[in-house]
């Protein structure tokens, strides 16, 4: 019962602090620690950490630089083996590394047939005709008559006289019937009406094919060539 306004306190409940603050703590306990008093800082001056860290610290480190130079490092490593792997296998197969005889035999060849088919003598039409018909095969009798038409065309008019010599060559691939030959070319045109000559140099990759014990040129790509040249030869990508 509730007399004068005033609840009575159950068992176990604290009674109200006269102050109107907190209850007191109950039967048996400890009074709690009063709280620390915080450390005042004062404008202008850095309170004083009590870590043990340096007053200058270290320059911070990179990480970084160790692993970028490690992944660097494989790259190289594994495109050296890539080109180590690819040049044995060249080797395994490519007898133009290997085999000195049939390498002299289809440079020899090569060179021969490009100076019979390219050097021409208005006085004997017939005899460059035969020659390059019986040193060319597929699509290099188109390439032919798009790299020499207009030398022919003129040779009768003006009397030419052009003479085609290898200077140097070399087989850069040679597979069983199938060889590819780089030429180094000097050509000399003799205008006979009236003696006057000039020359100039060409570079010339062919590809050549085996046919009866005999190389036969069957491709020509020539370097440095103009844009009427060009458009010429593109015609004959699919021809042969």
């Amino acid at each position: 019962m509730i007399k004068n306004g005033v609840e009575p306190l159950r068992p176990g409940s604290a009674a109200p602090s006269p102050t109107g603050g907190d209850a007191s703590i109950a039967d048996g306990g400890e009074p709690p620690s009063p709280p620390r008093p915080r450390a005042k800082r004062k404008r202008g001056h850095q309170v004083l950490s009590t870590d043990p860290t340096p007053e200058h610290p270290a320059p911070p480190r990179r990480p970084w630089l160790l692993p970028a130079a490690l992944v660097l490092l494989s790259a190289l490593l594994l495109a050296l083996g890539a080109w180590f792997q690819t040049a044995a296998s060249r080797v395994a197969y490519d007898r133009a590394l290997v085999d000195a005889a049939g390498t002299a035999e289809v440079g020899g060849q090569v060179r021969d047939a490009v100076e019979r088919a390219f050097s021409y003598d208005f006085a004997d039409v017939g005899a460059t005709e035969r020659a390059a018909g019986e040193v060319l095969a597929g699509r290099a009798k188109c390439q032919y008559d798009a790299i020499f038409g207009q030398v022919r065309a003129l040779a009768p008019e003006q009397k030419l006289v052009v003479t085609v010599k290898a200077v140097t060559s070399g087989v850069t691939s040679l597979d069983g019937d199938r060889a590819t030959v780089l030429l180094f070319l000097d050509q000399v045109t003799t205008r006979t009406t009236d003696n006057r000559s000039g020359g100039g140099v060409a570079m010339m990759r062919v590809g050549a094919r085996k046919e009866g014990g005999r190389w036969l040129v069957d491709g020509m790509d020539l370097f440095g060539q103009d844009a009427t040249q060009a458009a010429e030869l593109a015609r004959c990508a699919n021809a042969g």
